[in-house]
């Protein structure tokens, strides 16, 4: 058994293989994710970008011939953006009009008459973006108009390059990335909008 045990010790056959064995999948795994995380800042540059520029539109009012709104120019420049860098699903845009910076992320006023911080039962809210119902948010859908503030915000769902090795380690196949900007529009001359007074009941 010392023998044996003496032999082993000094055998060296095979070291190099296992030593490959061991460091090529630590290898890969580097090289794989740094090419993850490059992808992940190339895509978020983009998103960036895309915000920047389209925010510069809304504020000017100023498009491009062929579009009628400052809405649609916008979805359609930031898909073009992230079209470039290879996204071209999983993407959500959203833009909310408020009368102030202070009201983004309020929700509409109401009579919490039974002060449960809900609105229910027959109690009374101030329909602020004009929807018919009440909202935690009282933000409108789209660009605005003159002097209105305006949030966009833009997410993300980014599939893994990876997808078959990363689906060991997490239920979710996707990388989110978001973007947020909140802009005062310029007094460009267009029609500015205007926060309802109108009164509705809770359901």
């Amino acid at each position: 058994m010392k023998k044996l045990f003496k032999r082993l010790q000094n055998a060296e056959q095979g070291a190099f293989v296992i030593e490959y064995a061991l460091l090529v999948p630590v290898f890969l795994t580097l090289t794989l994710g740094s090419m993850e995380v490059g992808r992940m800042l190339m895509v978020n540059a983009a998103l960036e970008g895309a915000v920047t520029e389209s925010s510069r539109v809304a504020i000017t009012g100023n498009i491009p011939e062929g579009y009628e709104t400052v809405d649609a120019y916008i979805q359609d420049f930031i898909k073009e953006n992230l079209n470039d860098v290879g996204i071209d699903a999983g993407v959500e845009i959203s833009m909310k009009v408020y009368d102030s910076f202070s009201d983004i992320g309020s929700e509409e006023p109401f009579t919490d008459e039974d002060g449960d911080l809900s609105c229910n039962n027959g109690e009374f809210f101030t329909d602020v973006n004009g929807n018919g119902s009440w909202d935690a948010d009282m933000g409108a859908s789209g660009a605005g108009g003159e002097e209105n503030i305006m949030l966009m915000s833009i997410n993300v769902q980014l599939p893994y390059m990876m997808h078959g090795f990363i689906d060991a380690f997490t239920e979710n196949p996707y990388i989110n990335l978001g973007t947020s900007t909140a802009v005062r529009n310029e007094p460009y001359g267009g029609v500015a909008w205007e926060p309802s007074d109108t009164v509705l009941q809770c359901t």
